[in-house]
């Protein structure tokens, strides 16, 4: 794997981050600006900033989608740009008629259809539904419940969201003025906008980050990062290839006692470079757990000591971060530190009542660990998807604020609100949630509570179509990429 393959990995994934402005931005500053509270200058600015907000307020989302969608064995730098192409071809097209496409469920048709493609059609490439355990408790996840299931009730919860705030916003102000609500709720919108913008970071931004920090571990844990440069060493992620190979020598039925010290005293080594975080965590966790199941009761107590350290640095961070302590947001953005101790002792007990190799469980669970995403992903993605909303995101916002429903500043508030808050809230568990969706039909909410026929049908019925095929769509682009890749020899 060439470093250029990677810098080309990072150009793709940035491409579709800009295209990525041209709809899900362009979703979530469309109300302000078909309300006219805003110029689409000024919802474009307000758009940065809080996107860049929420996106270095979390990373859920980016973990989700560089972990828990497929087989990592089936991805590598070059089915990355499969992936992503699948999804660019596929948010043009949406783009040019106008329609408002999920480039959530594009990114991840494209991973999907590229994973499946790579594997030889083989489905297990496809992280479908599966139970994981964080902090001592089992979680599921993978596309069914990750991807699926909220693509499915997100909408339906953003369109009765909308009809009942809507309803309600109605019930108290049927005997307002409309000069005083236009004017009361156009300032109301400006702060709503602002919410609606950092949902949009806190959940959907990620995507990208996601897929650029997916394809760096696997050129760090490859050995592709061991030459490089100093200068570049922003890339190198904390899963080293040594550290891969000894998480890999540790899992395997045949390892000798031997060769089982030898591969938890590197690993060991290899935890202690790394300064914080909890990578450094995990692998001084399986060392601890690897020396005691040695018996070398000195050498797991020391490194178990190590590995409680790191984890108390992760609590007191998180305890130090500002944006937790406010109020609604804070829940929103607090990050779960996981407990490793708790979470490989209960992996291994669960292991042994099942006759497995306890190790070989404790380490596949370590290795399939995602990583934070760096704060330079964070900040140049976001930087990226403002630059494709100022570019191209006026064709979305025609059909959102001008065409699906005439809107005024209360019915650009009320979808705003409900929008912004379910992705909010989506996005602190990981889902990955489309901003399209989340708006789009908060918006079809707002103008049935005005009056059913206010909505235009026939454009809502293509929005419809256009859901539906995005995921297949992106998958069969992606699909049929890797393939012709295949052939000529540049993917296996």
């Amino acid at each position: 794997m060439t470093l250029g393959i990677i810098f080309l990995v990072i150009f793709i994934a940035l491409t579709f981050e800009y295209i990525n402005g041209f709809h899900d931005t362009a979703n979530s500053i469309a109300t302000i600006v078909g309300t006219k509270v805003l110029t689409p200058r000024q919802a474009i600015v307000l758009a940065a900033c809080t996107n860049l907000i929420g996106a270095l307020a979390g990373h859920a989302v980016a973990k989700t989608v560089s972990s828990g969608l497929v087989d990592a064995q089936f991805i590598s730098p070059l089915v990355i740009i499969c992936a992503l192409v699948g999804g660019i071809v596929w948010n043009l097209i949406t783009w040019w008629f106008g329609m408002p496409s999920s480039s959530t469920h594009a990114l991840v048709g494209g991973i999907c259809g590229a994973a499946f493609a790579s594997a030889h059609n083989n489905w297990n490439a496809i992280i479908w539904s599966v139970e994981k355990v964080k902090d001592g408790k089992v979680v599921m996840e993978g596309v069914l419940h990750k991807v699926v299931l909220p693509m499915v009730t997100s909408p339906v919860i953003g369109f009765f969201g909308g009809f009942i705030i809507m309803g309600f916003l109605y019930l108290i102000l049927r005997g307002a003025r409309p000069r005083f609500v236009n004017r009361f709720f156009g300032k109301l919108q400006i702060g709503s906008a602002a919410y609606m913008g950092f949902a949009h970071g806190l959940a959907d931004a990620q995507k990208t980050m996601g897929v650029i920090t997916l394809a760096l571990v696997t050129a760090t844990a490859a050995g592709s990062f061991e030459q490089l440069p100093s200068w570049l060493g922003f890339l190198k992620m904390d899963k080293s290839a040594a550290a891969e190979r000894c998480i890999v020598e540790i899992g395997l039925k045949e390892a000798s006692s031997t060769e089982l010290l030898a591969a938890a005293a590197k690993l060991e080594a290899e935890a202690v470079k790394i300064k914080r975080g909890e990578f450094r965590e995990a692998f001084l966790t399986l060392t601890a757990k690897t020396y005691e199941s040695l018996g070398e009761t000195d050498a797991s107590q020391r490194a178990a000591a190590l590995a409680a350290s790191t984890h108390r640095q992760a609590i007191e961070r998180e305890e130090a971060r500002i944006l937790t302590k406010v109020p609604v947001i804070g829940k929103m953005v607090a990050a779960k530190v996981n407990d490793w101790d708790k979470t490989l002792t209960k992996e291994m007990a669960a292991a042994t009542e099942a006759g497995k190799r306890p190790l070989a469980v404790a380490s596949k669970k370590v290795d399939e660990l995602s990583p934070d995403v760096p704060v330079w992903i964070k900040i140049i993605c976001s930087l990226t998807m403002a630059a494709g909303t100022a570019a191209g995101g006026w064709r979305i916002i025609k059909t959102l604020g001008h065409k699906m429903v005439k809107l005024q500043p209360v019915h650009g508030f009320a979808a705003e609100t409900t929008a912004a808050t379910l992705l909010a809230v989506t996005g602190s568990l990981g889902m990955t949630v489309s901003t399209t969706h989340s708006v789009t039909t908060a918006i079809m909410g707002v103008g049935c509570a005005k009056r059913f026929n206010a909505l235009k049908l026939s454009l809502v019925e293509r929005i419809l179509w256009a859901w539906v095929l995005t995921l297949p769509a992106a998958g069969v682009v992606a699909y049929l990429m890797v393939r012709l890749f295949q052939m000529f020899g540049w993917i296996a």
